[in-house]
């Protein structure tokens, strides 16, 4: 374990520095684009407790008390909960909270594991087993974990509340990632479906047209939020730093409120990672980094956020352009509208 300290406290204090580096540029890239996102201070937070984590790691291999090893695991949980919830367009800080959870399951089992117990030890109740448990599935480190007699009774109930509580807030990831996906069922045909006859013309049934929604018209979804599209402008400003040539660049005004849409990580927060821009020659548009007058702000319920802007730049000069929103509600699920805006 002294050496596996060692080794992890090095890793951690180099990727520090590489992550910090990272952070810096997301925040840049969110502050040109003015999303109003937090990935880049989220990093450097994960980054601090890296090198903090590391050091103490490194310093208190050789000792014997559950102090240094609890210290490093609780910098460790940190930045796994910063980086795994914060991360938004800073995908790789998904990665480096992944390795973080690893890491402060390995300090967490250290820390309570006794190896010097006087119980001959089998396989399922070794010290690796029950780390590799934990980071691949943890309802099965936790199982393993109260089967083996190396732990006494208060570090099982402690390393069972931080690790449940860690697979929920995965589990919400993973939810919030996938809940707009297709169920199985609208794929199945129904068992009593009959076959038409020959001579029978098979009855044709058509879904009803959704509706489409126009400049200046409020798209409200019962009880949860509403957004309405008050202009689609177009702008000569360019941002020299870009290696973008849009034939147009359009600024996007839209205001939007909370009315139901409970705060389970942020508060209701519409941005362009909630738009896609496609131009009148059905080209996807990208969001274009130019400083516009008004940002997106986490709207809690009760609240509005008026004038929030975000630029695109349009391959083609259109006249038109359509935008698909989505936007998520409480428990992650989502609603999707359709915009056809003038450009004007």
């Amino acid at each position: 374990m002294k050496i596996a300290k060692l080794v992890i406290g090095i890793i951690s204090m180099v990727l520090s520095i590489f992550v910090l580096f990272q952070s810096c540029a997301a925040g840049l890239v969110n502050t040109i684009e003015g999303s109003g996102g937090v990935s880049g201070t989220a990093g450097v937070i994960v980054a601090a407790c890296f090198i903090i984590a590391g050091i103490v790691g490194v310093v208190t291999r050789n000792s014997y008390r559950a102090g240094g090893g609890l210290t490093a695991a609780g910098f460790y949980l940190v930045a796994a909960l910063f980086g795994g919830t914060m991360a938004g367009n800073y995908s790789d800080l998904y990665i480096w909270a992944f390795l973080s959870w690893a890491f402060a399951i390995f300090y967490l089992v250290d820390a309570f594991y006794d190896e010097d117990d006087w119980e001959e030890v089998r396989w399922w109740q070794k010290s690796w087993l029950i780390i590799l448990a934990m980071i691949i599935f943890p309802p099965v480190g936790i199982a393993l974990l109260w089967f083996s007699r190396q732990f006494i009774v208060i570090p099982k109930v402690i390393m069972t509340v931080i690790f449940s509580l860690g697979f929920i807030v995965i589990l919400a990831n993973l939810g919030g990632l996938f809940a707009s996906a297709p169920g199985a069922a609208s794929t199945t045909a129904d068992d009593n479906t009959t076959t038409p006859s020959a001579t029978e013309e098979p009855q044709k049934t058509t879904e009803p047209q959704k509706k489409v929604y126009g400049l200046g018209e409020t798209w409200a979804v019962d009880g949860l939020f509403d957004l309405t599209f008050t202009a689609a402008s177009l702008t000569d400003d360019r941002n020299q730093f870009s290696d973008k040539i849009p034939a147009q660049v359009v600024i996007l005004t839209y205001d939007y409120s909370n009315i139901g849409v409970e705060k389970s990580i942020m508060e209701l927060y519409v941005s362009s990672s909630s738009f896609k821009v496609i131009d009148g020659s059905g080209v996807m548009a990208d969001s274009y980094p130019l400083m516009t007058t008004g940002n997106p702000k986490e709207t809690p319920i009760g609240a509005k956020t008026v004038g929030a802007q975000v630029a695109y730049g349009l391959a083609n000069a259109s006249g038109e352009i359509t935008v698909n929103v989505e936007v998520r509600g409480n428990d992650f699920k989502s609603y999707d509208a359709v915009f056809k805006l003038p450009v004007n």
